[in-house]
């Protein structure tokens, strides 16, 4: 269902429109912890830091694929909000073929690395050979994960927030039911199986949508009109760079998180199994409750745009007021439930049966615990943080986004390194909140400046 962002009361439109992207977060996360979960209490421990030493690798390919979803997202809701509609169908073409072909690259690229990558990480023997297979596997379903996201930025873009909720329901329940039926005969391997074939049929079928949905959009905007085929109108060179000048933050964004995390997963791998399956488990934690709050920074840069492209400033301000203070409320309920359960979400990943290897059932919930508790009362400042980043970057102010989003980074990585020869693990715990701090700080600054108010993006097509 396309919805129009730029009418109607802020509060309710947004809250309306990021509940189905929010629920969409909640199901992918959930699907992407089921590995996990299964992986120690069905296979093994060791399988749990397997698993966990290849996901900061993963990222990095979702993070790209993130980053130009939402540069795809920003430049059709701008051509929406003008009631450019045949703009909207370009650019949705044009995203398409260029996303299947930076997959295809990708895919090639990524298999024959995965096992230097593993091993340029400092990965234990003892779960090497799983974490390869792993990563293996997950990149040959690069192109379902890439057109997956690009339909969805598509939907998102023209105000349609529910089909991708249904999408992903779809798969993440085939997904879980996929782990639980592969896990025990074929291991690792059969967890990476199970998350391929569910992103096989989440883009196969995303895709077959979003064509569908395209054909039916009714263009009132006058189209010039060409004898014959026109590739014009599938691809313009000067849409996608409107989009890979939209994406270029976020990518920078998504990328340099996940790059990060592989510093810091490389620290980790020095500590041995033992603290990677616990910080396995409690990433997994941190990287749900973030997304869920983040997932609706999403919604206010899809709002922002939308409305800059009617020119309404005043309405895009009164959203994000109200965007932040729903965050704040959102962010405080999960702080209150994750504090006082943190040693039993630890828990759900571990399998506390288990009595061979080298990995105390134990020590794993302690630490991982340790890193929850630390981390989890600053959610706060993510929640303010993505409030008006959505709003930057759903302006088009590409700088001003990219520089509270790298120092928050850059802090957390380089503390990390500074702090754990001295205090171990918690120095790794202790980086993390310092840096949403500093982050947050400057991109309220950032907002505040107004500089968004006269740069604020407006797509050419």
């Amino acid at each position: 269902m396309i919805k129009d962002l730029t009418k109607g009361n802020p509060s309710k439109v947004i809250v309306k429109f990021s509940l189905p992207l929010l629920l969409s977060m909640v199901f992918q996360q959930l699907y992407n912890m089921a590995d996990s979960i299964i992986a120690g209490n069905m296979i093994s421990n060791n399988a749990l830091a397997a698993v966990g030493v290849s996901t900061p690798v993963t990222m990095i390919y979702v993070a790209i694929a993130v980053g130009c979803s939402g540069g795809i997202s920003v430049v059709c809701a701008s051509f929406f909000g003008q009631e450019k509609f045949s703009s909207v169908k370009t650019t949705s073409y044009t995203a398409l073929i260029f996303m299947f072909l930076l997959a295809a690259v990708l895919t090639l690229v990524g298999y024959f690395i995965s096992a230097p990558l593993v091993n340029l990480l400092d990965t234990p023997q003892s779960i090497f050979s799983d974490s390869v297979s792993y990563l293996e596997i997950y990149t040959l379903g690069l192109v379902f994960v890439f057109i997956y996201n690009a339909s969805n930025a598509v939907f998102t873009g023209m105000g349609d927030s529910v089909t991708p909720l249904v999408l992903l329901i779809c798969s993440s329940v085939g997904n879980v039911g996929l782990d639980i039926a592969l896990a025990k005969p074929m291991g690792v391997t059969g967890l990476a199986l199970a998350t391929l074939i569910a992103q096989a049929f989440a883009g196969i079928i995303s895709l077959i949508l979003v064509l569908v949905r395209l054909k039916k959009l009714i263009v009132t905007d006058p189209v010039p009109s060409h004898p014959g085929f026109d590739f014009k109108k599938i691809f313009s060179t000067r849409i996608l760079k409107s989009i890979i000048l939209m994406a270029f933050p976020g990518v920078c964004q998504q990328s340099f998180v996940s790059v990060g995390q592989l510093f810091v997963q490389n620290l980790i791998n020095g500590f041995g199994e033992q603290t990677i399956a616990a910080y396995t488990a409690a990433m997994k934690i941190n990287t749900f409750c973030i997304s869920c709050i983040v997932t609706v920074a999403n919604a206010i840069a899809s709002f922002t745009a939308q409305n800059l492209g009617a020119g309404d400033i005043k309405r895009v301000k009164k959203g994000m007021y109200s965007a932040a203070l729903i965050l704040i409320g959102f962010s405080l309920c999960i702080v209150a439930i994750v504090a006082p359960l943190a040693n039993q979400l630890v828990e759900l990943f571990v399998n506390s049966s288990e009595t061979s290897g080298t990995i105390s059932v134990s020590e794993v919930i302690a630490t991982g615990s340790q890193f929850l508790w630390i981390t989890c009362p600053f959610y706060v400042f993510i929640a303010i943080k993505t409030s008006t980043d959505g709003v930057i970057k759903g302006a088009g102010c590409l700088f001003q986004f990219m520089v509270s989003t790298f120092a928050d980074l850059i802090l957390r990585v380089a503390l990390s390194y500074i702090l754990a020869p001295s205090l171990g693990f918690l120095g790794v715990c202790i980086s993390w909140p310092i840096g949403w701090v500093i982050g947050t700080a400057l991109s309220v600054g950032l907002y505040l400046s107004r500089s968004w108010e006269k740069r604020h993006f407006k797509a050419v097509g």
